[in-house]
C-alpha cells in the first residue's frame, strides 16, 4: 500500500510533473492520494492513475477552485521563497470562501484551470463499499475535511482503507483527530483489519496518540520531497495487520515524497 500528496500535478510555479506515471511507478495494490485534482468537466489525475493500472477508483472533494497556469521561470527550485513564506502554491481554493482581492487580481488565478481537489483511493482490489466521514468546520481552513472509508476484500478478508487529508494544528485538526478516533473505534476498527493513509499534517509520534488503537508502518522524513526533515505523510495500521516493510520512497515531483509499505493480514 502506498500514499501520495500529489499537489495538484503542479509545483509552486504551476509547472506540471507526470503525477500519474510517479504514482503508477509506486508498484502499489492500494493507493491513497490527496490533493488529486479534476478540471471542471473533464478527467483527474486520480481518473488517469485508475484506467492506467486498471484499478478501482474512489474519490471525494474537499474544495474547488483554479490550479494555476506556469510561471515563466529557469530556476530549478520546486518553490520561490516569497511563495513558502506567503503559502502561494499556485493553488486557488476558493468555494470555502472568498480568496483576498491581491490574490483574486493575480493571473496565476484568473488564467487558472477551474476544478476540484481532494482525495481518493485506487485499488487492484475491488471497493465493495464506501462511506464518508465528515468532519466538522474548522474557520481558518479553506477546504472541508472528508476521510474516505473504502471497503476492500483480499482474499476473503475484508480491510477498510481510511483515505484522509488533515487539516494544519493551527487550523485546529486535534479536534478532528478526536472525532476520526471516536469514529474509527465505534466502528471497532482499531481491532479489525484497517490502515489510515494520507498526509496528516502532523509528525508520527502525536498522531498516533491521537489515534490509539493504531501504528506506524512506515518511519522516515517524507517533507519537503528536495530536503526532507519531517514526517507528515502517514501509513497507520490496526492491530491485525502486520508490517513486513516500510518506506519513504522517491521525490515524484510533489512537495510530498510518498510512502510505501507491504502489509499482511492475521
Amino acid at each position: 500500500m502506498a500514499s501520495a500528496n500529489l499537489h495538484a500535478g503542479i509545483d509552486g510555479f504551476g509547472r506540471r510533473f507526470d503525477a500519474v506515471g510517479g504514482v503508477c511507478g509506486l508498484d502499489a495494490d492500494v493507493i491513497v492520494l490527496q490533493e488529486d485534482w479534476t478540471p471542471a468537466g473533464s478527467p483527474g489525475i486520480s481518473d488517469a492513475i485508475a484506467e492506467r493500472l486498471g484499478y478501482a477508483l474512489t474519490k471525494a472533494t474537499l474544495a474547488e477552485g483554479r490550479r494555476g497556469q506556469a510561471i515563466a521561470t529557469t530556476t530549478s527550485r520546486w518553490l520561490s521563497r516569497k511563495g513558502f513564506l506567503g503559502h502561494d502554491h499556485s493553488l486557488y481554493l476558493d468555494s470555502k470562501r472568498p480568496l483576498k482581492a491581491s490574490v483574486a487580481r493575480r493571473s496565476g488565478y484568473l488564467e487558472g484551470e477551474p476544478g476540484a481537489w481532494g482525495t481518493a483511493v485506487v485499488s487492484r482490489y475491488p471497493i465493495t463499499a464506501v462511506d464518508l466521514f465528515r468532519f466538522a468546520p474548522l474557520r481558518r481552513d479553506r477546504s472541508v475535511r472528508v476521510a474516505i472509508f473504502a471497503t476492500i476484500e483480499v482474499e476473503g478478508t475484508a480491510v477498510t482503507i481510511v483515505a484522509a487529508h488533515m487539516s494544519h494544528l493551527t487550523y485546529g485538526s486535534p479536534l478532528h483527530y478526536r472525532g476520526l478516533s471516536r469514529h474509527l473505534h465505534a466502528l471497532g476498527l482499531h481491532q479489525r483489519p484497517c490502515v489510515i493513509g494520507g498526509d496528516m499534517n502532523n509528525w508520527g509520534p502525536p498522531t498516533v496518540a491521537m489515534l490509539p488503537g493504531f501504528r506506524r508502518a512506515v518511519t522516515g522524513r517524507s517533507w519537503p520531497s528536495w530536503r526532507p526533515h519531517s514526517q507528515l505523510d502517514h501509513l497507520l495500521v490496526s492491530a491485525p495487520v502486520g508490517v513486513l516493510s516500510g518506506e519513504v520512497c522517491a521525490d515524484i515531483g510533489s512537495d510530498h515524497r510518498p510512502v510505501r509499505a507491504e502489509l499482511t493480514i492475521s
